[in-house]
């Protein structure tokens, strides 16, 4: 296998590389998401009638919830995946929420001139990217002079998992990996008060958020049946035996050590999300 192979990345997003390249987990994993539980550190900022944008949204259940908080404000859900667009666009028409839309968008260029909206959102998006301060910079540009942006992501040092000898250990170590050598970083969102001030961003307040848990068995049952597509996916093969991370027998014996882990009565997972709320302008 050549070095190249070896380093290739998984699904190519415009200059980016996606490591959660099966759209099915990906779905599964976001979709149950509500706006009160993941990004509730936003909510108190929003007023109706705000102009909102949620950059990479997925299929937008966070943002369907944020355009009912705003309504009649217009909310905008952004993503590169046309198929998820499409399941957002058919959940809203079946929650009756006429004040969203969804569409292919660029965080790096914004289709979206300056001032044209309120607040923005990114959650579990920059941790992906390799240029976090030029898409912070680009939000910035489209938000009004009394503008917010809140951003969120979890932060791979916070994982707790149990029992202490489990072979999840190894599987995140390898995941966090990989999501590096895509261009990603899994532990920036500590700094990201201090990243958004980088990016011009006038004041902050960082938040912890602890909604990604697992603690039943039908709860771990469900976090394996999304690891285990992913660490058997050809890209992260690929790359664990290509970096030397693990051989093709060691992956598989841990896709199997994963289903009994998840079957286990005393399984938990758990890992925190940094946070932040950031003002164009400093309030008064």
């Amino acid at each position: 296998m050549s070095t190249k192979e070896a380093n290739q990345p998984s699904t190519q997003v415009g200059e980016e590389f996606y490591s959660i390249s099966d759209e099915t987990v990906q779905r599964e994993y976001v979709q149950g998401r509500r706006a009160s539980k993941w990004v509730g550190f936003l909510l108190p900022h929003l007023k109706p009638g705000m102009r909102v944008l949620d950059c990479g949204c997925g299929v937008g259940t966070i943002t369907m919830d944020l355009a009912e908080i705003v309504a009649p404000g217009q909310v905008v859900g952004i993503d590169r995946d046309e198929s998820q667009l499409a399941l957002a666009r058919t959940l809203a028409e079946q929650r009756g929420i006429s004040n969203v839309k969804f569409e292919l968008g660029d965080v790096y260029a914004l289709g979206y001139g300056a001032a044209s909206f309120d607040a923005v959102l990114a959650h579990t998006l920059l941790v992906h990217l390799k240029d976090r301060l030029r898409a912070l910079r680009e939000m910035r540009r489209i938000l009004t002079p009394t503008g917010l942006i809140a951003v969120s992501d979890d932060d791979f040092s916070t994982i707790v998992i149990s029992p202490n000898d489990s072979i999840m250990h190894q599987a995140m170590d390898l995941w966090g990996r990989y999501l590096r050598l895509n261009g990603g970083d899994p532990t920036y969102s500590r700094h990201l008060r201090s990243l958004l001030l980088e990016a011009g961003f006038a004041e902050t307040e960082g938040h912890a958020v602890a909604a990604d848990y697992y603690g039943t068995v039908e709860e771990t049952r469900r976090f394996v049946s999304m690891a285990q597509p992913l660490l058997r996916s050809p890209e992260f093969v690929r790359a664990a035996v290509g970096q030397g991370w693990a051989t093709q027998p060691q992956l598989e014996t841990m896709g199997r050590d994963l289903q009994a882990w998840g079957e286990r009565p005393d399984a938990f997972f758990a890992v925190m999300y940094c946070a932040a709320v950031a003002w164009v302008s400093a309030r008064t």
